[in-house]
């Protein structure tokens, strides 16, 4: 069992817990400042139980595509997308992987990729859901989240039946 690790995780100390590897990116390690979380990420990382990989950009790819289809690309940030880009890269290899973090929009994304989805916070969705934006004022609607184009108004997540 692999997990991939967002920042959450490694503000509760997980990856010393768990009981397989934990893997992240060079760019959620920077996240963690705060003293304590950094020290335990620090442990972790000495004691193997930490490894900051890299997706390749045809992983990431993919990654953009699952989310842009499933609504959730516009909520996603550059971690993110890179944090799902090595669980991608892991279940290609076949590993079981866990995708650790509280975010909804990285768990749906995951869920689709073929992993399994852990909250540290806040439970775990349980399947991949379909979202558009819609816009309240004149019912336009988008696969993207911002301001509506036809009246300025801003746009709500709803999901997709």
């Amino acid at each position: 069992m692999a997990y991939v690790v967002d920042a959450a995780g490694f503000f509760a100390g997980l990856q010393n817990v768990l009981m397989g590897k934990a893997y992240t990116t060079p760019e959620v390690l920077s996240e963690v400042k705060d003293k304590s979380s950094r020290r335990a990420l620090e442990l972790g990382l000495a004691a193997g139980k930490v490894v900051v990989a890299e997706p390749s950009e045809a992983e990431l790819q993919r990654v953009v595509r699952v989310a842009e289809s499933l609504g959730e690309l516009g909520r996603l940030s550059t971690t993110d997308l890179r944090v799902l880009g090595i669980a991608y890269s892991l279940i290609k290899r076949g590993f079981k992987v866990v995708v650790v973090s509280d975010d909804r929009s990285v768990q749906n994304v995951a869920l689709k990729l073929g992993a399994e989805v852990m909250g540290v916070k806040r439970a775990s969705l349980r399947r991949p859901r379909r979202y558009v934006y819609v816009c309240p004022a004149c019912g336009a609607v988008f696969d993207r989240p911002g301001i509506c184009p036809k009246c300025g108004a801003a746009q709500l997540k709803r999901r997709k039946a």
